[in-house]
């Protein structure tokens, strides 16, 4: 099937399907001038067609005047190809209208006419029947129309008259069309701006002007896609009546129903943030200033539906009237943007800073602590010196092992298996589930494992070939029990006087809230250690896990 339609438009042979327009007219012969050809091709293209008149140009006055163009009209009528209506039986007036099931409706329709055989849909409808309570609703519904129609066989044409119009209706109707077809009687092109047309003179009447903005309805396309890319909406508030109205981008920022929101105490109170309220309406003031640039920027909490709250930027230019002393302000055009993300990003950022700030101080004063005590209680320079660059490097590799990991904590077998990678494997043995450690733990056993294998290679089972050591841990009741326990190696006797490496685990258990026992038992060194719950893992999903 051909992927264009012809569209009886003098200048354009012919449309794609999928095409919504925009009709603007004055006076009814406008109507019949445009709609007629528009009609006639779309019948001899053996199109399915639906024309929804108005009081300006009647269904019996379009009737008429297309059985002059169609003589067979009364056969293609009766056989259905065609639909001529007037609005009054057509629409009610002044009812809530039902944007979701008028659009499923032309869907509809749509469907029913390619599965009669035609080739598409083809509809016009004239738009005056819509009234000022109506109008946010209607333009819900063009917006729909305009997203469902890529890829779809219809061809749609709205009329509007310009008497009917508010001032800002134009460029409403605009953006929500492919195309633009406005009538003698319709907007200048100087005022709407607009920047490339196509002009031609219609057959029955030269004095009418066709004007087809291609050009402008891309351009607003093209913007409508950048500000949803962008998560951006537009806004208008009049200082007269205290209404803002929102574009349907912003609507969603805003978390509205409707265009339309009335920025009385109550209504703002319960949309904005109270804490940002003062800043806000400072902004805003300042914006107003007469004497001023009329800028304004901000940036805002404003709660959803579902009673979250989303951050925004807000930023616009005052509209003034009159000059100098009678200079005063009327309305803000502006546009905001969706922060949410940027903000969460920021807090993760100034958190993480502080977790850092807070991690390299701990640091510092464990190395400072180390170093200190180390020095207090060392024989001789040498033997300081390894004990000191020992235990600094063993708590670099925890470092290491929790960098890798993004600080979130640590596998106790990886904590084992790098602090004590220097040793024969065969001589240490595991037993017990794997379990996550928070990172104040994975630490603070890293300084433990590290001053234990220390003492055994220079005194325990490390020191010999057949010496060996078992490592076992396992968690009952909530709380978790570690032990190393030291065999085959020399015999051991209890010192005389107790070192730094001992001082160190006594500290290690009381940092951690728990409870730490050495032995020196004929067999070898005997330590346990056991701790109650990680308040240091309260972010993780289990404060103390294990895994097979």
């Amino acid at each position: 099937m051909q992927e264009t339609s012809p569209s009886g438009l003098p200048n354009v042979p012919s449309l794609q399907w999928g095409t919504h327009m925009a009709h603007f007219f004055g006076v009814g012969h406008e109507l019949r001038d445009v709609l007629v050809p528009y009609f006639k091709a779309g019948l001899e293209n053996d199109e399915r067609c639906l024309w929804v008149t108005g009081e300006q140009f009647s269904a019996d006055d379009a009737r008429s005047a297309l059985r002059a163009a169609v003589p067979d009209l009364d056969r293609r009528e009766h056989n259905r190809q065609i639909e001529i209506a007037n609005a009054s039986s057509w629409y009610s007036a002044n009812d809530k209208l039902k944007p979701r099931e008028l659009t499923l409706g032309l869907i509809q329709r749509e469907q029913e006419a390619l599965g009669s055989g035609f080739k598409g849909l083809r509809t016009n409808g004239n738009c005056s029947w819509v009234s000022q309570s109506q109008w946010d609703d209607f333009l819900d519904y063009e917006q729909r129309v305009q997203e469902l129609m890529q890829g779809r066989r219809m061809i749609c044409m709205c009329s509007y008259c310009t008497d009917g119009l508010a001032d800002s209706a134009h460029l409403q109707i605009m953006s929500r069309h492919h195309l633009v077809v406005p009538g003698a009687g319709g907007p200048a092109v100087a005022e709407l701006r607009v920047p490339k047309v196509v002009r031609a003179r219609s057959e029955k009447r030269p004095d009418t002007e066709l004007l087809l903005s291609t050009e402008l309805a891309r351009q607003l396309r093209t913007i409508d896609l950048a500000m949803v890319a962008s998560e951006m909406g537009t806004w208008r508030y009049t200082l007269a009546d205290n209404i803002c109205e929102y574009d349907h981008n912003a609507q969603r920022l805003y978390g509205l129903s409707e265009a339309r929101f009335l920025h009385d105490e109550e209504g703002v109170k319960d949309k904005f943030h109270p804490d940002d309220l003062p800043l806000m309406w400072s902004r805003v003031e300042k914006a107003l200033d007469p004497a001023g640039d009329g800028r304004y920027e901000v940036e805002y909490r404003v709660k959803q539906p579902d009673g979250r709250w989303r951050w925004l930027s807000a930023w616009g230019l005052v509209e003034f009237e009159g000059e100098g002393t009678d200079r005063k302000p009327v309305a803000i055009a502006g546009a905001s943007r969706d922060l949410t993300k940027q903000k969460q990003t920021e807090d993760l950022q100034q958190l993480l800073l502080n977790e850092l700030n807070h991690r390299v101080k701990n640091t510092f004063a464990t190395v400072q602590a180390i170093t200190s005590q180390t020095l207090r209680s060392a024989t001789d320079i040498p033997a300081a010196r390894e004990a000191l660059e020992g235990r600094i490097k063993s708590l670099a590799q925890a470092h290491d092992l929790l960098t890798m990991r993004a600080w979130t904590g640590a596998k106790l077998t990886d904590v084992i298996a790098r602090t004590l990678q220097t040793f024969s494997s065969s001589q240490i043995h595991l037993d017990g589930k794997n379990v996550d450690l928070s990172p104040k733990r994975a630490l603070s056993l890293t300084l433990l494992l590290h001053e234990l294998a220390t003492n055994a290679a220079k005194y325990g089972a490390l020191s010999v070939p057949e010496g060996r050591i078992d490592i076992r841990w396992k968690i009952r009741d909530g709380r978790f029990r570690w032990e190393w326990k030291e065999t085959n190696g020399p015999q051991v006797e209890t010192p005389a006087i107790s070192g730094f490496g001992t001082k160190l685990l006594e500290l290690v258990a009381r940092d951690l809230h728990g409870e730490g026992k050495l032995a020196y038992e004929p067999s070898g060194v005997r330590y346990t250690l056991t701790l109650g719950q990680d308040t240091d893992a309260a972010s993780e999903r289990d404060p103390v896990s294990t895994q097979d």
